[in-house]
């Protein structure tokens, strides 16, 4: 996550030392069209490769590279995640897309801790209907889903909480899902015709979670929620991932831990951009209290 050290920039400005290092890495993946190694970025950067391997996953996450899990090298993505070609200065910004502000790493560890199951923090990536997961926790040993990766194409969309809470709230890409001609059905349990899809986002709404019963894997349930930005708008789900039999005996606590998060999480996005009146003086205290 982004650190909070800063140093001297050029022209004695302020610079976010970690922003240098990932435009650092940026510059070093666009010269390699065979792709980085972490090693290889470690020596370029002079940092642990424990470090640079953590850049390296941040920018695959936030659309900017891509890992070969052949080779385990990383390249630069095709284009960046805004779309069109690197280095146009017509590319037009995604401006619905919001940005997501570092308080919500803050509510993907809460929820870690209060679980102790994986979280992750997920959003769309513009235009093409792709889901990215831009933050999670875990702990050694804790068992992940299987094949789950960063980013979450539509297709998969119909069988994950995580997405199933953001599809809710977006007309267009639940319309763009319906009308897919094949849905891939991952377990004996994922959902693929359109009108049984549609009652499970209506219910999504209703209910303001989303719940997946290894649909996607078998032996995983997955509970999400989403979050809104201060427009109103959902702009991003916070999930857990969880073994199937953790969740046929704790649903119930597991899901009021999910909502309630993501609930304080929008809370807190919307006060923070928000003019509050000056608290109150505190009332004074009792003598001999």
């Amino acid at each position: 996550m982004t650190d909070a050290r800063h140093g001297r920039g050029v022209g004695g400005g302020r610079s976010l030392k970690t922003a240098a290092e990932a435009l650092a890495a940026l510059r070093f993946l666009g010269a390699a069209e065979e792709g980085i190694t972490a090693e290889a970025l470690a020596a370029e950067l002079g940092k642990s490769t424990a470090t640079a391997r953590y850049l390296l996953n941040t920018l695959c996450q936030e659309g900017f590279a891509v890992r070969d899990r052949g080779s385990g090298t990383f390249r630069l993505q095709d284009a960046p995640p805004w779309g069109d070609a690197w280095g146009d200065p017509e590319a037009p910004h995604d401006l619905t897309r919001h940005e997501l502000p570092e308080r919500l790493s803050d509510a993907v560890t809460d929820l870690y801790w209060r679980t102790r199951q994986r979280t992750y923090l997920a959003r769309w990536e513009g235009d093409d209907d792709t889901t990215v997961i831009v933050d999670a926790r875990g702990h050694q040993g804790l068992a992940r889903v299987p094949d789950l990766t960063e980013r979450i194409p539509l297709a998969s969309a119909h069988a994950l909480a995580v997405t199933k809470a953001l599809m809710a709230s977006s007309a267009p890409r639940a319309t763009a899902l319906h009308e897919r001609s094949e849905l891939p059905s991952f377990t004996g349990t994922t959902i693929t015709s359109a009108p049984a899809i549609e009652l499970e986002l209506a219910r999504v709404r209703r209910r303001g979670y989303a719940v997946d019963r290894e649909e996607y894997a078998e032996g995983f349930c997955c509970i999400g929620a989403p979050i809104f930005a201060p427009d109103g708008q959902v702009a991003a789900s916070i999930a857990i991932s969880t073994p199937a039999r953790r969740f046929a005996t704790h649903a119930e606590e597991l899901t009021g831990a999910v909502r309630d998060v993501a609930a304080t999480a929008t809370r807190g996005w919307r006060e923070s951009e928000t003019d509050l009146p000056p608290p109150l003086p505190a009332d004074p205290v009792p003598p001999g209290y």
